[in-house]
């Protein structure tokens, strides 16, 4: 009983080692290996809450480290990638080495935000189906599948000015993916770990397994970096279609209920 009940905890604890082991191997230049140490965290880190919720162990304690090993596994770690994969030319004087460094920092900020205002809003959260802003984990996938990508055109020259690609796509990109994290935009929750929730969550259920199958079989092959895009890619772009088509269909319900209004009075 001990056990169980520190089960979630030590999954917590061992998200946030790998986010430590995964910068102390970014400093040593092994980018790709950081960046599956990052995946792997995140991929305890959607365990040890889901599980605490399913045996009954939940706390406030619970809540609190998970958040703090968040900041370090996917908001410090991938913040740390991004400048140590761009500046790794650069010397300590270099001018852009500062504002590099200023351009890495957003996850890292961004990601402390949010995470400070979802303990906030943590009893409020658990109640919706959905979470406001990008979650870190998320985002953390998304920048670690665009510097796997970025690393794997580079190894076969794909890029004639990598520079050009750092400043011009991968910069953007992780700075509009900071944004997201503290944006409104509702993103869904992954499933409940259960079938007996409900058709909807069993559906949900059974395609993040089969995504996570797929995942595997894409990292045997050699092809996680294409997988890891194409995921993250769906699961974001997704979700802002999705909020904006219902906040439009809630603005035309709304129209109509004034209209009505206006026609009864």
């Amino acid at each position: 009983m001990r056990v169980k009940k520190y089960l979630p905890s030590l999954l917590t604890l061992s998200s946030l080692f790998l986010g430590f082991l995964s910068i102390l191997y970014i400093q040593r230049g092994e980018f790709i290996l950081g960046c599956q140490l990052i995946l792997i965290a995140a991929l305890l880190d959607s365990l040890d809450g889901k599980l605490a919720r399913k045996i009954g162990v939940s706390s406030l304690f619970g809540k609190e480290i998970d958040s703090l090993a968040d900041v370090v596994s996917f908001c410090l770690a991938p913040s740390f990638l991004i400048f140590n994969m761009i500046s790794s030319n650069f010397e300590t004087y270099h001018p852009n080495f500062i504002i590099t460094a200023i351009l890495s920092s957003f996850p890292l900020l961004m990601g402390a935000i949010r995470l400070a205002r979802f303990n906030v809003e943590h009893d409020e959260d658990n109640k919706k189906q959905y979470y406001d802003g990008l979650p870190t984990p998320m985002a953390a996938i998304a920048i670690c599948a665009l510097i796997m990508m970025n690393l794997e055109f580079k190894s076969h020259n794909l890029f004639l000015e990598n520079n050009w690609t750092h400043y011009n796509i991968i910069i953007p990109s992780i700075i509009l993916l900071s944004f997201l994290m503290i944006g409104k935009i509702q993103f869904s929750k992954f499933p409940l770990l259960s079938f007996s929730k409900g058709t909807k969550n069993s559906i949900r259920l059974i395609l993040t397994l089969i995504g996570f199958v797929a995942l595997g079989i894409s990292s045997m092959i050699g092809l996680l970096h294409i997988a890891l895009f194409l995921f993250a890619t769906y699961y974001i772009l997704s979700n802002i279609i999705f909020h904006f088509i219902n906040n439009s269909i809630q603005l035309n319900q709304l129209k109509e209920r004034i209209q009505m209004k206006k026609r009864e009075s």
